[in-house]
């Protein structure tokens, strides 16, 4: 059974997710979207959503278990707010604007009340959502880009239309990749002719390595406009690395929800989820697709005289190998032992290369993106296990195994219900 609110003009009804709220009567708005009665808006578990009466009107809210209700006095939307979108729609098109913040002071909320703002003043609306760790419109520890044709009360309700792989839920880690992604998504914007393009990046604020990558987005993406959220003064020493660029700050809305790892941790879950609808294991042969990152059987074998040798040298015969002009990869199964550090450096000056050792089985709940022949992302999936005398990797994913071409290999692994689990070594210990 649901409660009834009545909500006059001037005051917001706060929905901490899981929870519903249908519109009996009168008219609301959440970030710019209107609702008038009869309409139902659902909060995910992890988010908030601010509902603001634009007439006097009556709630139905339904609250899920953790969900939670209030109401509060004033606007959602800060008086800056209003005037930063306003500005941005007023740019001659196609413009571009960039978000940045720390997590957790709207950057999301922003962009979701400018797009239905544009949409409003009659513009064609795109978004590139860059933040990898708390993506909407892609799966996490991925780039997305996606045209807006309708308002939206949460950017989760627009799918990607293109999405670049990470492959981990911060860039701080692959700064060059994520600058590379970034740059792929506009261009991708740029080329659907959307006239005004939104442009979302992560919360990596802290140290002089965040500010020279938000330099370097600004660099990539080219921004008519940079909109900074913050909360006093984390972000002064990426503004002044933002110095020449065309710079509103903004003050974080007060009814912004603050998260814990916990919970944006359960946030990443419910989107690999929602990408991973629908999956079942396919077997993908990696002699025959483009492999991208890090997984052992798709190299090259050495030769059986050369085998021979190694394991000669070993005293031991691995599960499999193979090599690259760099390195020597060797796969033991858990069961066996492995070769001491003695007899590993004794092969690494024989063969005047290093030698990595991997442990059957640490492939197991790595996150991969597939992609077809054209370049299209088909989804992700997670590594179930490879099979080294078939030189195959079974997948679990929604995509169609006849369709993949290429397979990229991220740093996150999960479970099967899309939970995070412990970075993979995927190198066996020298101890």
């Amino acid at each position: 059974m649901g409660s009834e609110v009545r909500l006059e003009p001037g005051k917001t009804l706060l929905l901490d997710g899981p929870a519903s709220a249908r519109v009996v009567s009168g008219r609301v708005s959440i970030f710019g979207a209107e609702l008038g009665p009869g309409r139902r808006v659902v909060v995910r578990k992890g988010r908030r959503l601010p509902v603001e009466a634009l007439e006097p009107a009556e709630l139905e809210v339904v609250l899920g278990q953790g969900g939670a209700s209030s109401v509060v006095e004033g606007s959602p939307i800060p008086a800056s707010w209003r005037e930063a979108a306003e500005q941005a729609v007023s740019l001659a098109p196609p413009a571009k604007v960039m978000v940045l913040g720390a997590v957790d002071v709207g950057k999301t909320s922003f962009c979701t009340y400018l797009a239905n703002t544009a949409l409003r003043a009659g513009r064609s609306v795109g978004i590139v959502d860059a933040d990898v760790g708390q993506s909407d419109i892609g799966p996490p520890c991925t780039i997305g880009f996606a045209r807006i044709t309708r308002p939206i009360r949460d950017l989760s309700e627009v799918r990607a239309e293109q999405v670049f792989f990470l492959g981990d839920k911060t860039p701080s880690y692959m700064v060059k990749r994520a600058i590379e992604g970034v740059k792929a998504m506009v261009e991708a914007g740029e080329r659907a002719g959307v006239e005004l393009l939104i442009v979302n990046t992560d919360g990596w604020v802290s140290g002089q390595g965040a500010a020279e990558y938000k330099r370097a987005l600004a660099e990539a993406v080219k921004p008519a406009l940079i909109v900074a959220l913050r909360r006093s003064q984390e972000l002064e020493h990426i503004l002044r690395a933002l110095e020449g660029w065309e710079v509103r700050v903004l003050e974080a809305s007060p009814f912004v929800k603050e998260r814990d790892r916990a919970v944006r941790r359960e946030l990443r879950a419910q989107g690999y989820r929602r990408y991973l609808e629908g999956a079942k294991v396919i077997s993908v042969q990696l002699d025959w697709v483009e492999l991208e990152g890090d997984l052992p059987g798709a190299g090259l074998r050495p030769s059986r005289e050369r085998l021979a040798m190694i394991t000669s040298s070993l005293g031991t015969r691995p599960l499999y190998c193979e090599e690259d002009p760099e390195k020597l990869t060797l796969v033991f199964d858990r069961d066996e032992p492995i070769p001491s550090p003695e007899e590993l450096s004794g092969l690494e000056a024989l063969l005047g290369k290093k030698v990595r050792v991997v442990l059957k089985g640490e492939e197991k709940g790595l996150l991969v993106a597939l992609y077809d022949a054209e370049g299209r992302f088909l989804g992700i999936g997670i590594v179930v296990c490879i099979d080294y005398r078939k030189r195959a990797a079974r997948v679990f994913t929604p995509a169609d195994e006849d369709s993949v071409a290429k397979m990229c290999v991220g740093r996150i692994r999960l479970d099967k219900d899309g939970n995070e689990l412990e970075e993979p070594m995927l190198v066996a210990p020298r101890t």
